[in-house]
């Protein structure tokens, strides 16, 4: 029977408190990571440390994924994601007084990056695995939806307040106004109650636990016939979209300034937040990965849109289409996860497969920069042996070019690679040969 004390907590309204502390701490984020990657190619013009401080944010995810997922089952979730935004802070603080004191670095960037991605890779599966015991089933997908909608909120405001800020308050100001809203997020989640599921005992040391835990996982998965081959064809989606998004910021700024590219970026997050109100409004579907992947297909083709045109209203509309479909396919990965997945468990699973679905995205960090500025670019210049010829002539020649053409070819290969999935029946059937679970 399910516990009194957990049913009294269950409800949309708890999960909207604490959902309403993390929009506000996302937004100031958003603010300060634009006005770091403006900050970044100023100093350097260049692709390639776009690429770097996009790896220092994703290692973590991988590295520490068998920790995380440790933590977010075996300690109390709330006190998790509590210190990790609080030792989060002093990160924002330490870079503020960097810049202030004119000590700051290109290369300091990195590992104060990797320690702040560190804090949210232990705090993402704490929070995510909250959310089964926050609200019931039936209201499961409404949750994740407002979870998409906060992330593609930021991915509008952001942009559009930071682009209209950074020339006033410069980067420093950005990251102050992101202290202020770490704070308020860390004050709201005092306030509400998350249940902690009871998790099997065990003696070994916190570094057995957790490979004994990633071992576990790992089998699970493997059990679970189609599951793993989910992760590990979306972590491919993942590698060709990152490509994508780490050389947007150089294709725009190639081109343009901060402001144009503040207006980019929010066009193309004006569709996440339409993609979000859709994903917490949409009907509960029964073919939840079918959908995801033809969802998927509509961000091949902005994709390959984005990159037909140096246009930056080109490049915005193919974004805008790109991004439309992601916080729905997210919501539904989500809600077929927190329905696949015991309760107990859900910390450990889930930190594995964020681990999965990020593993290849390094390998995209390390290649976009140098594919760009070292084979693409210049074979796209109006000398270049393809600027010169039919693709210079379809899709233009100079700078940006090269990039345009590498979001041609992921988009190609984004639409192929679903369409294969779709015709694949071990992949597709998820839903009716799992058991599912009322997760509390």
């Amino acid at each position: 029977m399910e516990d009194k004390s957990i049913e009294k907590v269950k409800s949309l309204k708890h999960f909207t408190v604490l959902w309403t502390g993390q929009f506000v701490s996302l937004l100031g984020s958003g603010l300060s990571a634009f006005g770091l990657s403006v900050w970044i190619f100023e100093k350097t013009g260049s692709a390639t440390p776009f690429a770097m401080s996009f790896l220092s944010t994703i290692l973590p995810t991988i590295i520490f994924a068998p920790f995380a997922g440790s933590f977010a089952d075996r300690k109390r979730r709330k006190l998790v994601i509590m210190l990790t935004d609080t030792f989060d802070v002093f990160l924002k603080v330490l870079m503020a007084l960097l810049l202030y004191f004119k000590m700051m670095e290109v290369w300091m960037v990195y590992p104060i990056l990797f320690c702040s991605s560190t804090l949210q890779t232990f705090q993402g599966p704490a929070f995510n695995a909250s959310i089964p015991a926050l609200v019931s089933q039936k209201d499961l997908s409404r949750a994740n939806g407002m979870m998409q909608f906060s992330q593609s909120s930021q991915n509008m405001l952001a942009p559009i307040l930071a682009g209209a800020l950074y020339p006033i308050l410069g980067l420093t100001g950005l990251l102050a106004v992101d202290f202020s809203t770490f704070i308020i997020a860390i004050v709201i989640i005092s306030f509400v109650k998350i249940p902690q599921p009871e998790v099997e005992k065990t003696d070994k040391s916190m570094v057995g636990t957790a490979f004994s835990d990633f071992k576990f996982s790992w089998d699970y998965l493997v059990k679970k016939r189609g599951l793993l081959s989910l992760m590990l064809v979306l972590g491919i989606l993942n590698f060709i979209a990152n490509i994508s998004m780490i050389l947007l910021g150089p294709l725009v700024l190639s081109n343009y300034d901060s402001k144009i590219y503040g207006t980019v970026q929010a066009i193309y997050g004006s569709s996440m937040v339409i993609g979000g109100l859709v994903a917490g409004l949409l009907p509960n579907v029964t073919k939840k990965v079918k959908a995801m992947f033809f969802a998927l297909i509509i961000s091949g083709i902005g994709i390959t849109v984005s990159g037909f045109s140096a246009s930056w209203v080109i490049i915005s509309l193919g974004f805008f289409l790109f991004m439309l479909p992601v916080p729905y396919v997210n919501s539904l990965l989500q809600s077929v996860i927190q329905v696949k997945v015991e309760s107990n468990i859900l910390g450990r699973v889930g930190a594995l497969m964020n681990a999965i679905l990020k593993l290849v995205t390094p390998i995209a960090c390390v290649l976009a920069g140098p594919m760009a500025d070292k084979i693409f670019e210049p074979l796209m210049v109006s000398e270049g042996a393809l600027g010169s010829r039919f693709i210079g002539n379809l899709i233009g020649a100079g700078a940006g070019r090269g990039i345009g053409l590498i979001f041609i070819l992921c988009g190609i290969l984004l639409i192929v690679v679903c369409i294969l999935m779709l015709i694949n029946k071990m992949v597709t059937s998820i839903e009716d040969r799992l058991p599912s679970y009322e997760n509390n």
